[in-house]
C-alpha cells in the first residue's frame, strides 16, 4: 500500500506518529530569561499555523508554535509596557493568563466570532513564570489608577534613579564601565584625563555638582563617537578625543541656541548687562531641542504708578501666560499686600511683562525676579544690569536663590563663572535702599 503512495502523501501519512518538539529546555542550565520585543497576541500566547494545500487551509498538531509565555515557563519574562499596549488584545491575554495560571492557544477570529475554518484546541499549559513589565512613571501612574487587575497582578515596583551619588565608589565603577566596554566592543582604551573628562560629563547631565548620571547610553554614546573620531594611528583615547565629540554632539543640537546669538549681536533682540537701570531686570529661561538645553536671557520690566489695581501681568492680560506663572504673580501680589498693605490699602498699580517675548511664559522661576523690578521701579532703586535671577519663591517668600555674578558679553553670555546659594526673607525698601544688591 506504502508502495503506491507517492511522497507527499507518504510524509502527511507518517506526520501522525511524529512528535511535536513544543519547547527544547535541553541546554537550559539556569533560570530562563525572555525578553519579547514584539508582544503580539500570537507571540505571547503561540498559535496554530494553517498550510495551503490545493486551495484549502490543513492543519495539524505538528503546526502549533509556541509563544513567550511557553518559553518563559520556569523562568522570567521582560515586556516593554508601552509595546504590550501598543498591540491589540495582549494586555488581555497577559492578564487573562496570569489570573489562571494557564496558557491556552487561541485563535483570535475564534474569540471575536470572525468565520474561520475548523482547527485545533490545544489543552491549557500550566503557567509558572515571573513577568516584569518595564515602562515609565506615566504608564506606571495611568494602569495603577485605572487598571485594578494590574494592582493585584503586579505588587512590586521598582523606581530606578537616574542619578547616583558622585563618590569614590560610583566613580571607580563608572570607570570600571568605560574599561569594560572598551573590552567587549575592541574598541581603544581610555587615557586617565579621558575618563577624568567623562566624569566630568556625568556629572553635567545629571545637573548637579555631588551627582552623576545612571543614564550610561549618554556615556556610552560619547565613547563611541570619540572612538570614531580619534586618530587611527593614537593608542588611546585622549581627553581631547573626549572634548571634541561632546561639542560636536553639543554643535549638531544648538542652531537655535547660535541663532538667538546673532539675534542679540545684530540688535534684533535687546539685552543690556551694562550700568543701572529702574525697573529693568534680566531674568533666565530654560529653552531646549530634546537632549540639548541653554539658558536665554529675557528682560522683565516694571512700570509702577497710582491706582488700586495692583500688580497687573501683561502676558496674563494676552493670553500668553500659563498657569504656573499666573499662580507665582498672585503669589508675589499676596507677598506686597502682606509686607506693605497691613495698616493701609496698596494705592498702587504694578504693569509687569516679559519684553519681546511672543510665544507665551509659563513657571513661577521669574517671580521673585520680577518682585525685584517692582521694588526697585517704587523705591526708584536702579538694579545692576550684569545679574540675571532665576529665583522660585515659596508662600512666605523665601527662596534659594542663584545669581549669576559675571557673564561674558553676547555670544558667552551665559558662561556662568560664579554662583551663589542662599536664602532670605522679606525686604523692605529701606532696607533695599541701603544694600548692595
Amino acid at each position: 500500500m506504502l508502495g503506491i503512495m507517492g511522497p507527499k502523501n507518504q510524509e502527511k501519512y507518517f506526520n501522525k506518529y511524529k512528535v511535536n518538539l513544543f519547547i527544547d529546555n535541553s541546554d537550559c542550565d539556569k533560570c530562563k530569561i525572555i525578553t519579547e520585543s514584539n508582544p503580539t497576541y500570537y507571540n505571547l500566547a503561540g498559535c496554530v499555523e494553517y498550510k495551503n494545500e490545493i486551495g484549502a487551509l490543513t492543519t495539524s498538531f505538528m503546526e502549533i508554535k509556541p509563544g513567550a509565555l511557553h518559553k518563559a515557563n520556569g523562568g522570567y519574562l521582560i515586556l516593554n509596557i508601552k509595546d504590550l499596549l501598543s498591540n491589540p488584545f495582549s494586555w488581555d491575554c497577559l492578564k487573562r493568563t496570569l489570573k489562571t495560571g494557564t496558557i491556552s492557544i487561541e485563535s483570535i477570529n475564534k474569540q471575536y466570532g470572525y468565520l474561520v475554518t475548523s482547527t485545533l484546541k490545544p489543552e491549557p499549559i500550566e503557567l509558572d513564570t515571573k513577568v516584569i513589565l518595564i515602562g515609565d512613571n506615566y504608564f506606571y501612574s495611568i494602569l495603577y489608577a485605572h487598571e485594578e487587575d494590574f494592582r493585584n497582578l503586579f505588587k512590586i515596583m521598582a523606581d530606578f534613579d537616574i542619578e547616583i551619588d558622585k563618590n569614590e565608589e560610583n566613580i571607580y565603577k563608572t570607570a570600571q564601565l568605560i574599561a569594560n566596554k572598551c573590552e567587549e566592543e575592541n574598541l581603544k582604551h581610555f587615557t586617565k584625563g579621558a575618563v577624568e573628562k567623562l566624569i566630568e560629563y556625568s556629572t553635567r547631565v545629571s545637573d548637579s555638582k555631588d551627582k552623576l548620571t545612571a543614564r550610561f547610553n549618554k556615556i556610552l554614546d560619547i565613547i563611541y563617537e570619540a572612538d570614531a573620531i580619534s586618530d587611527e594611528n593614537q593608542p588611546y583615547i585622549t581627553e581631547v578625543n573626549v572634548k571634541n565629540a561632546i561639542d560636536q554632539k553639543k554643535y549638531r543640537s544648538n542652531k537655535y541656541e547660535e541663532k538667538l546669538n546673532e539675534m542679540f549681536k545684530d540688535g534684533t533682540l535687546l539685552i543690556d548687562i551694562d550700568g543701572e537701570k529702574v525697573g529693568q531686570i534680566n531674568g533666565l529661561a530654560v529653552m531646549g531641542t530634546g537632549e540639548y538645553s541653554f539658558g536665554k536671557p529675557s528682560k522683565i520690566t516694571a512700570s509702577t504708578y497710582n491706582g488700586r489695581r495692583g500688580v497687573i501681568n501683561i502676558e496674563r492680560e494676552i493670553k500668553q501666560s500659563g498657569s504656573i506663572h499666573d499662580k507665582g504673580v498672585l503669589i508675589l501680589s499676596g507677598y506686597l499686600g502682606s509686607r506693605y498693605g497691613k495698616e493701609k490699602p496698596l494705592s498702587i498699580t504694578t504693569s509687569i511683562t516679559f519684553e519681546q517675548n511672543y510665544n507665551g511664559v509659563d513657571g513661577d522661576s521669574a517671580s521673585s525676579t520680577e518682585l525685584y523690578a517692582i521694588i526697585s521701579s517704587i523705591a526708584n532703586i536702579p538694579i545692576k544690569q550684569y545679574i540675571a535671577v532665576s529665583l522660585v519663591p515659596a508662600r512666605r517668600i523665601e527662596f534659594v536663590y542663584h545669581t549669576i555674578r559675571q557673564t561674558t558679553v553676547i555670544s558667552q553670555f551665559l558662561s556662568v563663572t560664579e554662583f551663589y546659594y542662599g536664602t532670605f526673607g522679606s525686604v523692605s525698601v529701606s532696607e533695599m535702599q541701603s544694600a548692595d544688591r
